[in-house]
């Protein structure tokens, strides 16, 4: 095989790895960038931008995480006018509870 066609052969092959689709954990930390990073700290360190807006990384503790996905597909709803409607897919629910899961530091005992 000539180098050239080798060399093309391999870059071509590094930009279809690298353009594959992300895990259920970087698409879960994508949705929440999207949907949540104005109000809530999304990250396992940051605090929230809005006070009255829990961390993600605190959710467990406070056992939101049960039944997350099942409200997140149905639509969420909150109880406060700063909070948005919003409805996920299956997919998306699951990716971003996955990833909500990931950062979880204060576990219940």
């Amino acid at each position: 095989m000539r180098p050239i066609l080798f060399a093309s052969i391999l870059a071509a092959s590094a930009l279809h790895h690298s353009a594959a689709p992300a895990g259920p954990i970087d698409e879960g930390r994508n949705i929440a960038l999207r949907l949540c990073a104005p109000c809530h700290g999304i990250g396992a360190a940051e605090r929230s931008p809005n006070a009255a807006a829990p961390a993600f990384r605190h959710l467990e503790a406070r056992g939101a995480l049960d039944d997350l996905s099942k409200r997140l597909t149905e639509g969420i709803l909150a109880g406060h006018p700063d909070m948005p409607v919003f409805k996920l897919t299956e997919n998306e629910a699951r990716s971003l509870v996955i990833y909500l899961r990931s950062i979880q530091r204060d576990r219940p005992h």
